[in-house]
């Protein structure tokens, strides 16, 4: 297991051997600070980031036949990240990711370069704020495989936006591509989802969903007639929703919405 904890602009690392990390210093201009990970054997890396003032771009690569898994949790703070992950050959990364920040904004690139890698991404996000999340991700070779799921819940003054964009060029042969966004938008403003394929292959399965909505309210009246309040009915919907594909910080998102649903 591997640590990367983020707090007040310093960086502390845990590392068990089996990454080789290196920390950038901070631009004077740009106020942008680096974070460099090779993942060189299978192994975990979790990640908790609060009350950051700098810009953070984190850059991974995962090394030919290595599975790694990532786990962050943002929270107590405005965040403007950028992430970059390359993959090699035989190589697979699970993130999973929640966030309980104030304002977001992402962008993550994801170059799939090594035959038969995979990534599975899995973002869970409470939006109070302005939040915009841009994905990019690059097939760069054949047999290479995409699982991207965003899940987000808008509350309050959030305004909640996914940008998915999958890449496959002429050759690209036995690429798989899916894209999952849902946006449970519980206020009145505008929320995005754009899911995007640009596809120059024939020899490819690609699939992408949207939904914007509310819960049903056939489901809450369900629970509310069994003596359930509302609140409590939008708790359990809600933890239905956002704690799917979540392991490593299952029970910090159970409070995070407990939090806001008591």
């Amino acid at each position: 297991m591997n640590k990367i904890t983020v707090y007040n602009d310093e960086i502390k690392i845990e590392n068990s051997g089996n990454i080789e990390i290196s920390v950038g210093e901070a631009s004077k201009f740009f106020n942008v600070q680096s974070v460099k990970v090779k993942v060189l054997e299978d192994t975990d890396i979790v990640i908790d980031v609060s009350k950051v003032d700098i810009k953070l771009d984190f850059y991974i690569n995962v090394l030919k036949g290595v599975k790694a898994n990532i786990y962050e949790y943002k929270h107590d703070g405005e965040y403007k990240f950028q992430y970059k992950y390359y993959l090699e050959e035989d190589s697979y990364l699970n993130i999973e990711k929640i966030n309980d920040g104030r304002d977001i904004k992402e962008m993550t690139v994801i170059n799939l370069n090594g035959e038969r890698a995979k990534v599975d991404s899995n973002l869970k996000t409470i939006s109070k704020n302005q939040e915009k999340y841009n994905f990019l991700v690059y097939h760069n070779a054949k047999d290479t495989i995409s699982n991207i799921v965003n899940n987000g819940v808008n509350i309050l003054d959030g305004v909640l936006e996914f940008n998915v964009s999958g890449f496959v060029s002429n050759g690209i042969t036995g690429c798989d591509i899916n894209q999952k966004g849902r946006i449970i938008n519980m206020t009145e403003n505008n929320c995005i989802i754009k899911p995007n394929l640009f596809i120059d292959e024939e020899d490819v399965m690609a699939n992408h969903s949207a939904l914007i909505g509310t819960f049903s309210s056939d489901e809450i009246f369900y629970l509310m007639s069994r003596g359930i309040s509302k609140k409590a009915s939008e708790n359990l919907l809600t933890k239905g929703f956002l704690l799917k594909g979540i392991t490593y910080y299952k029970e910090t998102l159970e409070e995070i919405i407990n939090k806001y649903w008591r």
